[in-house]
C-alpha cells in the first residue's frame, strides 16, 4: 500500500491553494483505518483551498467525509459528489450532490449500498442456518 499512496500524499501535502490534484481509487490496498486517515488527509487538503477530486468505489471513505463534515471539519457547500449509473438504455448517468449541514447526501445509488447489505444479509443467513438450521430463516 505504501508505494501506491506516498505519492497521493505528497501530491496533497505540496500542493498549494487553487492547484487540482486528482487522486484515482485512494483506498486500493489500504486497511480501513488507513481509509480513514485518507479522507482526514483528503479534507484538510480541501481545507487549504486545494481542489480535490476524487475518484473512489469507497463507502467507507465516503462515510469519512460525511463524518467531518457533521464534525464541522469541512463545510458540507465544499464537497459534491457525482454519481455515476447506467441507464437502462445502457447510457451512463451522471447526478450531482452536495451533502446536507449534517453530511447527508440523500438517496445514494441503489446498487452503491445495497450490494454491501446483500452481502452482510447473505453471510448473516448464513450463520443463521449453520447455527440454528431453518429455524433461522
Amino acid at each position: 500500500g505504501v508505494s501506491q499512496v506516498l505519492p497521493i500524499l505528497v501530491a496533497l501535502i505540496a500542493a498549494q491553494e487553487g492547484q487540482i490534484v486528482y487522486v484515482e481509487q485512494p483506498e486500493l490496498h489500504l486497511h480501513p483505518k488507513a481509509q480513514v486517515a485518507m479522507g482526514e488527509l483528503l479534507t484538510e487538503a480541501a481545507n487549504r483551498g486545494v481542489r480535490v477530486i476524487v475518484e473512489t468505489h469507497s463507502s467507507l471513505l465516503l462515510l469519512t467525509v460525511q463524518t467531518l463534515i457533521a464534525q464541522g471539519k469541512i463545510k458540507h457547500t465544499d464537497v459534491g459528489l457525482h454519481w455515476f449509473t447506467r441507464n437502462a438504455k445502457g447510457a451512463t448517468d451522471v447526478q450531482y450532490v452536495v451533502p446536507d449541514e449534517n453530511g447527508a447526501y440523500g438517496e445514494w445509488p441503489e446498487d452503491f449500498s445495497e450490494i454491501e447489505l446483500k452481502a452482510q444479509d447473505a453471510y448473516l443467513t448464513a450463520v443463521g442456518l449453520r447455527q440454528f438450521g431453518e429455524a433461522a430463516k
